[in-house]
């Protein structure tokens, strides 16, 4: 097929996937009118209209698929959505979910290797406090040598100054090659990098996500365990049974990423998902667009309501001087 690319908002992504394009069965090419299939990339999670105004989507909507790592979920398109849920979307095959081309960027941590390290963890987490879950977690003690559960919201991995960044990758990356299963919550989306990084390391994930797609096609029963929310507190319990087959697992999360995930296998994966989202089955798109107003104001009044509860417990924490129970995100 012929490929137009143009971005939405922010270019980092049309610079990545042009690179990944040069493994493509795929062409791209310059002009919209001589594509098949036009990928919008980039954010309008916030802000809808850097995708609802966007002259290509104005202009040729019929073949206009979207690839975008907004935590912000928002299907206002067919297309490739890093934190897509189960929803009617995807049960119509207008959205799929895959991994993150930015997390093989600049920002990648080369450390993030295979490795036959010797397992001395059950498991282990280490991330920034940026979900309820997340903070759930981090309160809970599991009391033993063998568990690491680390808040490193201090460390922000989208600025490559900070200090002792090279550092703070080696040990999050040895912390993996240590484990025998690693922890793949939740964190401001319903996707998260961390579990296609675990997959290059070559050990076996664990996800906590409700409701996250998973991407298709990938032999997810083979190497991954999912766990329910709920169940945070009998992680140790529920990982136990399976400790014997976490190098199994591991080894086959390492193929099913070289499978599926590496950076030479990117663009085309995108290009598929996209063009089977763009002719998915019903209801027809004229459908999905007379709801976006609707899907505009649902995911507002998500937000609003979400500010608006955390400020009135924040608020009300400070007025009787007592301390959040969770760690917060700085």
């Amino acid at each position: 097929m012929k490929i137009h690319l143009s971005p939405i908002h922010e270019t980092e992504l049309v610079t990545l996937l042009p690179q990944r394009a040069a493994h493509s069965v795929h062409t791209l090419v310059q002009s919209p009118d001589d594509a098949d299939l036009i990928l919008l990339a980039g954010s309008f999670g916030l802000d809808p209209h850097h995708l609802l105004d966007h002259p290509l989507y104005s202009a040729y909507a019929d073949k206009c698929a979207v690839y975008t790592e907004d935590d912000n979920y928002l299907p206002l398109a067919p297309g490739v959505y890093c934190s897509a849920i189960e929803d009617d979307s995807s049960r119509a095959g207008r959205v799929f979910s895959y991994s993150y081309v930015s997390a093989s960027g600049r920002y990648s941590n080369p450390y993030v290797t295979e490795t036959g390290t010797t397992k001395r963890l059950l498991f282990s987490f280490q991330g920034g406090s940026t979900s309820l879950l997340r903070k759930r977690m981090f309160n809970l003690s599991f009391d033993r040598p063998d568990v690491v559960i680390e808040n490193t919201s201090a460390y922000y991995h989208w600025d490559l100054s900070q200090p002792g960044r090279e550092e703070r990758q080696q040990r999050y990356a040895q912390t993996i090659a240590d484990s025998n299963f690693v922890l793949c919550p939740r964190g401001a989306g319903t996707g998260s990098m961390r579990l296609f990084e675990v997959m290059q390391a070559g050990v076996a994930p664990v996800l906590i996500a409700d409701g996250y797609l998973l991407p298709k096609h990938v032999p997810w029963d083979s190497f991954l365990l999912r766990i329910a929310e709920s169940d945070l507190s009998r992680l140790p319990d529920l990982l136990e049974p399976h400790i014997a087959t976490a190098a199994e697992r591991g080894r086959l999360a390492r193929q099913a990423w070289l499978d599926y995930f590496a950076p030479e296998k990117e663009f085309d994966a995108i290009v598929a998902a996209a063009h089977a989202a763009l002719n998915h089955s019903a209801p027809a798109e004229a459908v999905f667009r007379q709801r976006q107003r609707v899907m505009i104001a649902r995911a507002e009044r998500r937000r609003r309501l979400r500010g608006f509860a955390r400020n009135a417990a924040l608020g009300t924490l400070k007025f009787l001087r007592l301390k959040s129970p969770y760690q917060m995100n700085r």
